[in-house]
């Protein structure tokens, strides 16, 4: 089996699983307190278990000269997803409580779920270790730059949470570790790897118990709308496209794959919730979340052909 292939394969087996999170929440096995429960879990347990688990390896000059690549391609990207975000957003006709969401929403993917099960999939711990660090402005601007989108309000962010939320603190914790002449204990790595594999079942049953809170009545009103498919576009496609012309460049194909992989990703459900929070649309974001993960079981293993292609 191909690559290609397997990766098609394991996305619908976590598209299945999403499914199933969202049947749990329509018959109510999963109560609607269950989206905050599992966001909680999934954020300060096994997401940041799964990062110091990665991170713990012994540096050499190429990993070393690949993080740094990393670093650098993640200010680019992110600088296109503002771009092509900023300038959506103006030329669009919207109301303004979906505005800022739909800006939101093109400029920052589900890379913290399922960025990382791709890129966990494709090349293993590795391809953890460079996602937490491809991560890093990611993590800065999502606490801090998508919540002033939705808000549209400087004195509404709370400047800690740069600097006390989970991600931030088990990778700023996962580079000491890699820096020391020392790993975790066997006991210890072996904990983390446990809790850490939990991530991307609990991230898709996440991802389908929020739809379920969609009527279908709404659903199909909202699927009407172009921008729905401009954004969707824009998240799978347009930008990731602007990352291509760094295979032609020395850089290995794991760093280019992970930042690419990562960037294709659908729009980020923590969109949804800032838009709760701060009185956005919230069904316009959830409807432009469900399109975007339905589509990236297809557009993202293609995208990976495409990377295997072009290198």
């Amino acid at each position: 089996m191909t690559g290609s292939a397997f990766l098609f394969y394991e996305m619908l087996g976590l598209l299945v699983i999403g499914f199933i999170g969202f049947t749990a929440r329509k018959v109510r096995i999963l109560p609607v307190e269950a989206n905050r429960v599992l966001t909680q879990v999934i954020l300060y347990i096994t997401l940041p278990s799964l990062i110091l688990y990665a991170m713990d390896i012994n540096l050499s000059t190429e990993i070393m000269f690949e993080l740094l690549w990393l670093i650098g391609l993640s200010i680019y990207a992110m600088a296109v997803a503002i771009l092509v975000g900023r300038g959506m957003r103006r030329s669009a006709t919207l109301p303004e409580n979906k505005q800022g969401v739909y800006e939101g929403l093109i400029v920052f993917g589900n890379q913290g779920f399922i960025g990382y099960a791709v890129t966990f999939y494709l090349f293993g711990e590795i391809g953890v270790l460079y996602t937490a660090i491809f991560m890093i402005f990611y993590l800065f601007l999502i606490w801090s730059y998508a919540i002033y989108l939705v808000a549209r309000n400087y004195q509404k962010i709370n400047l800690s949470l740069l600097f006390w939320n989970p991600g931030i603190i088990a990778t700023t914790l996962g580079l000491v570790i890699m820096l020391m002449p020392f790993g975790w204990p066997s006991p210890v790595s072996s904990l983390l790897l446990t809790l850490g594999e939990l991530t991307m079942p609990l991230s898709m049953l996440l991802i389908g118990s929020l739809l379920a809170g969609l009527t279908a009545s709404a659903c199909r009103q909202l699927m009407t709308s172009k921008y729905v498919w401009l954004a969707v576009l824009a998240k799978l496609v347009v930008i990731p496209v602007f990352l291509l012309p760094f295979i032609y460049l020395p850089v290995s194909m794991t760093v280019i794959g992970v930042a690419i992989l990562v960037t294709a990703t659908p729009s980020a459900p923590t969109i949804t919730m800032y838009a709760e929070k701060y009185g956005g649309d919230t069904k316009f974001a959830a409807v432009i979340v469900a399109a975007g993960t339905i589509l990236c079981v297809l557009t993202i293993p293609l995208l990976y052909s495409l990377i295997v292609w072009l290198s």
